[in-house]
């Protein structure tokens, strides 16, 4: 009932300013001209506006109609919207799983570029600043807002580097790349299952599940060509009711791929929904693979393909792998945990 409300607001707010009175009055959203009855509350707006009744009947008759039309519009033009948001105010559907409830406020902090690395003009002192020039995986945070906005207009989302950030009063935290250029990533190391196994700039930096004795990287073919990296996106609940994810991977096409398998319209929610029917409200980390096909981003949806890899814990307790699928992936070694 909330959501049809939210949604019959939504459309009288886009009409004229005289329709709109009219179609607020019949849907008694005016406290002035409240009443049990539509005549009642038809006639009140007479009385006040100086005309008959039935003048207020046509033009309420008008305005409905063009109400018609502005919420078919509105369905035509966002034909994943209703899907992705459904029941968001009771925690599911896209929404609902990334915590996007109404004024929930969402920092992002994405990794940065070393400063031996980074481009003149990315110094404030710089008559060319552009402080967006020392984010690295900026794919990523631009997805991440894009989508943010689509899934729910009335979240307050931020975003930082790591050196910018000291804030600890959010309800989500979306932390975006891996540990060699994240600080913040580093921050949560010791809460995690996994490391990526550090190497010097220009080589893989592999995912490593220690409880598994597991290794696995990026998969390459004889030319060197990217196949496929690993997506590993993390959710961790702290104490303070702040909602954690991590968005991590081998290389930036992993880091994207994280973003990317569950907040894509349509198979988002549905990788979601399978994440939510495997693992519930705990902790977890999700490992999948992540490819490029030309400027395409391709990314299972997870439905249809079972995750790579899945571990879940609750309460804090150790993490424990849900799903193993490690064995159909190329890139993959193992050794005694």
């Amino acid at each position: 009932m909330s959501r049809l409300v939210a949604v019959i607001e939504g459309g009288v707010a886009q009409l004229s300013a005289d329709q709109r009175a009219h179609a607020q009055v019949d849907f008694n959203l005016v406290g002035e001209h409240e009443h049990p009855t539509l005549t009642e509350r038809q006639e009140s707006l007479a009385r006040k506006l100086g005309c008959a009744a039935k003048t207020v009947r046509r033009h309420a008759d008008q305005a409905l109609e063009t109400l018609i039309y502005v919420l078919l519009a509105d369905q035509r033009a966002r034909p994943d919207q209703a899907l992705e948001t459904r029941h968001s105010t009771t925690g599911t559907g896209l929404a609902g799983f990334w915590r996007l409830t109404v004024g929930a406020r969402v920092d992002i902090v994405c990794s940065e570029i070393p400063d031996d690395e980074r481009p003149e003009y990315a110094a404030p002192s710089d008559r060319n600043y552009l402080r967006y020039a020392k984010f690295a995986d900026l794919d990523t945070l631009i997805y991440l807002r894009t989508r943010f906005a689509q899934l729910s207009a009335d979240v307050n989302v931020r975003d930082f580097a790591p050196s910018e950030y000291y804030d600890t009063q959010t309800d989500v935290l979306c932390v975006v790349g891996g540990p060699p250029w994240n600080a913040t990533f580093r921050e949560f190391l010791p809460m995690l299952p996994f490391h990526f196994e550090p190497h010097p700039l220009g080589e893989d930096d592999p995912l490593v599940v220690p409880s598994l004795g597991l290794t696995i990287g990026p998969h390459w073919t004889a030319k060197q060509e990217l196949l496929q990296d690993l997506a590993v996106l993390t959710r961790l609940t702290l104490g303070n009711g702040t909602t954690v994810f991590l968005f991590g991977g081998c290389l930036t096409l992993g880091v994207l791929g994280a973003a990317r398998c569950l907040l894509e319209p349509d198979r988002g929610l549905r990788s979601a929904d399978c994440v939510t029917d495997l693992v519930g409200l705990d902790d977890f980390v999700l490992v999948t693979e992540a490819r490029r096909v030309g400027g395409l981003i391709d990314v299972p949806d997870l439905s249809a393909v079972e995750p790579l890899l899945l571990l879940a814990r609750a309460a804090n307790e150790p993490f424990t792998a849900v799903v193993d699928n490690t064995a159909r992936y190329p890139a993959t070694v193992r050794v005694s945990p």
